[in-house]
């Protein structure tokens, strides 16, 4: 977005859905910023953020709940500095991480569905376990995701869906993510935004990695609509 100052940049029909449907109040949205940036400033070990956009999107994530955004943000910024393998040296320009995006692994795709919503493609099986770690992996994925959400106001009053496609994965790839790492990603991906997703490959292959992440793929996808299972199954749904 930009700049310091929120400027608004959504349709009139997406400000009355963002009031009918996270409760966004644009007489009170500035008091309503300012609030938890006053709150911010009296939190010496949250480094945070402290622009209008910024704030916003957490308030937005929370249904404008002041005291939610305050616990989100919270847990986000702990999060974060306890995961500096993700957060750290995120510069596009270095080798291993340009080799990652230029994969392709995770995009953002052009337009929005039926519902309005960001459609996100990952396609984890690109990715060549044997050359780069997880975590150099997730902290692309999640460079990535920091740029759509921080250019796209839509999609923080309407979502997004995540659709990952399996269909080249093998168990090398299932392997290299240890219940440590699904952890990490869980948390920081439920403080940011909820989406539903779809798993696109074989049943066996998502049930091997559910049993590989102790359930914890599952349990996520049931909280946030996720679907699994063969591919042809959901052609209808992508369409």
């Amino acid at each position: 977005m930009g700049g310091d100052k929120y400027v608004c940049t959504l349709s009139p029909e997406l400000l009355q859905r963002a009031k009918d449907e996270i409760n966004e109040d644009p007489d009170r949205r500035e008091a309503d910023i300012e609030h938890i940036r006053d709150w911010l400033r009296h939190q010496p070990h949250i480094n945070a953020r402290m622009d209008d956009w910024t704030i916003l999107r957490f308030l937005r994530g929370c249904k404008f709940s002041l005291e939610r955004t305050k616990e989100k943000l919270d847990m986000f910024y702990t999060c974060k500095s306890l995961c500096p393998e993700w957060y750290k040296n995120r510069d596009p320009q270095d080798k291993k991480l340009r080799s990652i995006l230029e994969l392709g692994i995770l995009l953002p795709l052009t337009g929005y569905d039926y519902m309005g919503r960001r459609v996100m493609l990952g396609r984890l099986g690109h990715y060549n376990p044997s050359k780069n770690s997880a975590n150099m992996l997730f902290k692309a994925l999640s460079m990535v995701t920091d740029c759509m959400l921080e250019e796209d106001e839509q999609a923080s009053v309407t979502g997004y869906v995540a659709i990952g496609d399996n269909a080249d994965m093998s168990l090398s790839h299932v392997y290299i993510f240890t219940p440590s790492i699904a952890k990490k990603a869980m948390v920081l991906w439920q403080v940011r935004r909820k989406s539903q997703c779809a798993f696109l490959g074989s049943k066996s292959l998502t049930a091997l990695w559910d049993g590989r992440w102790g359930g914890h793929v599952q349990g996520y996808c049931n909280r946030v609509g996720c679907i699994m299972g063969d591919r042809d199954f959901h052609v209808a749904f992508l369409l």
